[in-house]
């Protein structure tokens, strides 16, 4: 530690010297707070903003004064500035606020897939611009609490008019006093909590309906009802019927990760290039019945929709709604996964086991590796759907007025 910190004041004296021979002493550019920061450590001094310095007590400043005094320190305005100040702190607009936010995030954001980054952004970015449409380019720190009930009140008229849910207003809500929160830290800016407490109102999520195992036996595995969909899709559907894993699980398998050749064939679902949507979601799921003919099909994977499942959602909601395969408006191709867990649930599935299968988070302490495959398919095996198997169709309640 004691050598780095004085590899790093070596190379802070020798750009001082460097200046100082080549008449650089006047810089007229804007220093970076960054390179302000970094320069104050290099001293082994906490930047502070100067008007912060000047409330310090005598023998602080006095240290401040005594750490420029070496060398050619003091004839580099770079170095005097880190150690007494002299940087101020910058000006970010809304318009530059996503881009901040990427700096901020990059350790956890290098993690992610291309198209993980680019939904990441996307949905940002259309936040700040409803921002910017509301109250115009501000810098952040002029942002006041009459702006923030502007912006709230724009997402409720939407909200009234039936444009969005509520649930929408608020993840753009969200986005923003994320994105402020961070980057104010980030560059210690003295941000007040504007966005603090407006959230809209009955913000529900709009839940999905699950397919009933008659609609899905009767209705998506008819025969010919899938025959013009895309065989990736397809094969998606079908895997999803028996796996209830995630669509944008299911197209980013690799091919080391579809285990066909085993006593109990199977996928591993693994954070590949890109992160998984939880911890919990780390996990393995049998192949059964027209989930393993679907994965035959495509022992490397899914190239077309690879790190692109709003696109495969898309396709698949288009071709259920033109081909009248949605048992309600509300039913999406997610729903299949929703039924999966009911058929769980009717199976009477352990709690433990159907939450390690679906990848949900069980709140509860994990000991050991979980349920193995054999557990897991014999529940499975249960559960599964075929074309022709003979389903109870649902009862559909009718409420008659008196």
């Amino acid at each position: 530690m004691k050598a780095a910190r004085a590899a790093r004041t070596i190379e802070s004296d020798l750009e001082a010297s460097w200046r100082a021979k080549a008449g650089q002493g006047a810089r007229d550019a804007v220093l970076a707070l960054e390179d302000a920061r970094e320069r104050a450590r290099a001293l082994e001094l906490s930047y502070k903003p100067i008007e912060d310095v000047v409330r310090e007590s005598i023998e602080d400043i006095h240290r401040r004064l005594t750490a420029i005094e070496v060398g050619n320190r003091r004839h580099d305005p770079v170095t005097v500035a880190a150690a007494v100040g002299g940087v101020p702190l910058p000006t970010i607009k809304l318009s530059g606020l996503v881009d901040e936010l990427e700096i901020v995030r990059k350790a956890a954001l290098a993690k992610y897939s291309r198209g993980q980054l680019r939904k990441w952004r996307s949905g940002k970015k259309r936040a700040v611009e409803v921002l910017i449409r509301v109250i115009g380019d501000k810098a952040i720190e002029r942002i006041s609490r009459d702006d923030a009930l502007l912006y709230v009140d724009h997402w409720a008229e939407r909200v009234v008019d039936g444009e969005v849910l509520a649930g929408t207003a608020n993840r753009n809500l969200t986005h923003i006093t994320g994105a402020l929160s961070a980057v104010a830290r980030r560059h210690r800016l003295p941000l007040d909590a504007v966005f603090k407490g407006l959230r809209l109102e009955g913000a529900k999520s709009r839940p999905r309906p699950p397919f009933s195992p008659w609609w899905i036996v009767n209705r998506l595995l008819a025969p010919g009802a899938l025959d013009t969909m895309n065989a990736e899709e397809r094969a998606v559907v079908l895997i999803m019927i028996n796996t209830g894993a995630r669509p944008s699980e299911i197209i980013n398998l690799r091919e080391a990760r579809i285990v066909l050749n085993s006593s109990i064939p199977h996928i591993q679902l693994r954070p590949d290039d890109r992160v998984l949507k939880t911890e919990q979601s780390y996990r393995d799921i049998p192949l059964v019945g027209i989930a393993l003919d679907a994965m035959r099909q495509f022992p490397d994977g899914f190239p077309r929709y690879r790190d692109n499942g709003d696109n495969l959602s898309r396709a698949v909601n288009k071709y259920f709604e033109e081909h009248k395969l949605r048992e309600t408006a509300e039913h999406v191709l997610y729903s299949l996964r929703h039924s999966f867990k009911d058929r769980l649930r009717e199976a009477e599935a352990p709690d433990e086991l159907t939450d390690e299968l679906m990848g949900h988070d069980t709140h509860k302490p994990k000991y050991g590796d979980g349920h193995g495959l054999h557990l897991k398919l014999r529940f499975l095996e249960k559960i599964a759907l075929a074309p022709g198997m003979d389903v109870p169709r649902p009862i559909v309640l009718v409420r008659v007025r008196a």
